[in-house]
């Protein structure tokens, strides 16, 4: 064995030790987005309205839900293959022929799509054209993603993280300083930095080899992806299905309340965004012990920071967006505490998934779909979205109290593993917060 071969595992294992510091990379892109988000989203409403802001609600909605629903969870497979030593031009070349069929198809369908959500408004329906056109580009830019994620190139994944983030935000503060922001100009600003963020995941394409096409891997991806899929599907239906159905069902200026809700409750998702990647691409590679304390942090960080964000929310939709947005407080307070048991559900689907069980987050999220389509049915017309975030609430709490019993049966450990933090925890979350990472505990 030579030097060098001697070397690479010892390498690769320091490089896949600091859990909290790739965490804290990846945390510090997502609040870097968030920060950009409470500039813009203020410039955005000032220069918008609260009906410009629902229109551009309906561009963004739609396309930010499309991939989810037309990937069929082919990628979550990367996430499954990689880390056990599957080549990566054999699971990028069997898994993005699919997914760039399926991309085709939804160009084919943009036209039509666009009309029926645009309700004859053009500027809409003109975006909403273009991002179903870019729908090939954007599935196999999102399986690239999650490929690099798995191989663990976090550095990668941290700068496709923040350009949509940053192009976003420099796009719509420019536009604002020259009197040019309207619902056209934001939303192909959005568009068009989404689409340059793809960019660096398709080095993947040609590196180390060309991709290779396999077909039985392939139907193993669509098999193992749909029943990832359908969890999927349900969890993004019950975080947009709510948006989706407000383009058509209420007026603009609610939408535009209920995005502004949004931003705000949103903070919350930065510690579960940032963990879920490490996570799932741990557990795939055996370290199942990870998830309960993964489960506790989050659920225990996510209520500290919403309880903090309730006391000052009144005073800072205001101040960030003005009086006329004072009508989304209550929708933001229901929000910030439905994002709780959000975080729970979205750190155990990710954990399951990648534990081999991905029809357990599937039945969870169908049980949550059930609540979010009959709830909105009932309390949308009447309530707007005060109804649409209590039925949030409600939706989320069901998906995460069933996850949590089916991975207590499945782990074995005691229901308080997953819900009680310990001194361990304190001492990780301050590893993160200094980004040094600890090293990972022994597996019992």
């Amino acid at each position: 064995m030579t030097v060098e071969e001697a070397r690479a595992p010892a390498e690769t294992e320091r490089a896949r030790v600091r859990v909290s510091g790739i965490v804290a990379g990846l945390t510090a892109a997502n609040v870097l987005g968030a920060a950009s988000g409470f500039i813009t989203g203020p410039l955005l409403a000032r220069a918008l309205g609260a009906s410009g802001r629902g229109d551009l609600a309906a561009v963004v909605v739609p396309l930010a839900l499309a991939p989810a629903v037309l990937s069929l969870g082919i990628p979550a497979f990367a996430y499954r293959e990689l880390p056990r030593g599957r080549p990566v031009e054999e699971v990028v070349g069997s898994l993005g022929l699919p997914l760039l069929l399926i991309g085709l198809l939804a160009a084919a369908a943009a036209i039509p799509v666009a009309d029926a959500l645009a309700g004859g408004r053009e500027t809409i329906r003109a975006f909403l054209i273009v991002g179903f056109l870019s729908m090939p580009l954007v599935l196999v830019g999102g399986l690239l993603s999650s490929s690099l994620a798995a191989l663990e190139r976090w550095r990668v994944v941290i700068v496709m993280s923040a350009i949509p983030f940053g192009g976003t935000f420099a796009a719509i503060v420019a536009l604002y300083a020259l009197g040019e922001l309207t619902v056209a100009t934001a939303a192909g600003a959005t568009i068009g930095a989404s689409l340059i963020a793809l960019a660096p995941g398709f080095r993947l394409l040609v590196r180390p080899r060309r991709p290779v096409f396999h077909l039985a891997l392939a139907r193993r991806g669509v098999s193992f992806g749909v029943k990832s899929w359908v969890g999927g599907l349900a969890q993004i239906a019950n975080l947009r299905l709510d948006q989706l159905l407000m383009i058509t069902a209420v007026a603009p200026r609610e939408l535009g309340l209920y995005a502004v809700a949004t931003t705000i409750s949103g903070a919350s998702g930065l510690a579960t965004g940032a963990l879920s990647p490490p996570l799932m691409t741990r557990i795939a590679g055996g370290e199942t012990h990870l998830l309960p304390q993964a489960v506790r942090i989050v659920v225990a960080a996510t209520v500290g920071l919403n309880l903090a964000l309730a006391l000052i929310t009144p005073t800072l939709l205001a101040l960030l967006f003005g009086p006329q947005f004072r009508d989304a407080v209550p929708m933001a307070l229901v929000l910030l505490a439905a994002n709780v048991p959000f975080a729970g559900a979205s750190v155990l689907s990710s954990g399951l998934q990648a534990d081999g069980a991905p029809l357990i987050p599937s039945v969870g999220e169908g049980i949550a779909l059930v609540i979010t389509v009959a709830g909105l049915v009932m309390l949308l017309g009447p309530l707007g979205g005060v109804g649409a975030a209590i039925v949030s609430l409600a939706a989320y709490g069901a998906s995460f109290l069933f996850q949590l019993a089916m991975a207590r049966r499945r782990t074995r450990v005691p229901l308080s593993e997953f819900l009680v933090p310990s001194r361990a925890d304190v001492r990780w979350a301050r590893g993160l917060l200094s980004g040094v990472g600890l090293r990972r505990r022994a597996a019992p």
